[in-house]
């Protein structure tokens, strides 16, 4: 029988889109919002998409665990730091009811030379604080991963010239660590669902373009794609 307990809103790649924010947040009534970085538009201002969400999260009385994509100017891991029901994380670990949600931002090189990006081996680093952070918790938790750049090798990662573009380090950590799921963005194109030896792996689409998706959590984890009428 399944039992599902918590309902996600898992978003990615906003681009400054705060009018399909609003829309998205007051469609349905969810218990967690995980936003997988991209807020705003080529290094833009996000401050009405932050205020759209803070308001809504405010209201809510919820909380939005969130990171930022390469679009994103890294000095907003600061800006954003203190914003009501914002949680950032970057290399880093937060809780909610038995949950574990561990974020990473940023993405890698590119050929673009966007506004946050990281090599791998830096990946490594902070997932290495992340497994770190985690041993201080009882292991009866289950771990949710959140980055912008996909796990190596799977649909997700995929690119329209037939590359796989996504992190080596993420793949690994996922392979060892066995999150019930991962939600990424940054391959437009990439959206959908695949999975790493049983762990699922979530891009919900980008959101700019109207995608996004919904996660049950339970004594199964069920994704549903779904897309703005």
């Amino acid at each position: 029988m399944k039992v599902f307990a918590l309902k996600v809103l898992a978003l990615s790649d906003v681009h400054g889109n705060w009018r399909n924010l609003k829309k998205v947040l007051e469609s349905e009534g969810y218990d967690m919002v995980l936003i997988a970085g991209d807020l705003s538009d080529y290094g833009g201002r996000v401050d009405k998409v932050v205020e759209v969400l803070s308001n809504y999260m405010e209201s809510s009385g919820k909380v939005a665990f969130m990171i930022l994509g390469n679009m994103d100017n890294p000095k907003l891991l600061k800006e954003l730091s203190n914003v009501e029901g914002v949680l950032l994380l970057h290399g880093s670990v937060a809780k909610m009811n038995s949950y574990l949600i561990a974020g990473v931002s940023g993405s890698l090189h590119s050929p673009f030379h966007t506004y946050f990006e990281l090599s791998d081996e830096d990946y490594r680093r902070l997932l290495d604080s992340i497994t770190k952070e985690l041993s201080s918790y009882n292991g009866g938790e289950r771990l949710i991963l959140l980055t912008h750049t996909p796990p190596y090798n799977t649909k997700l990662d995929l690119t329209y010239d037939g590359l796989h573009v996504g992190s080596e380090s993420l793949r690994k950590f996922v392979e060892h660590r066995k999150p019930i799921i991962t939600v990424c963005g940054h391959i437009h194109e990439g959206r959908g669902v695949d999975n790493i030896n049983g762990s699922l792996i979530l891009n919900p689409g980008p959101l700019f373009r109207g995608f996004y998706a919904t996660v049950d959590l339970g004594n199964e984890v069920l994704c549903t794609l779904k897309s703005i009428m």
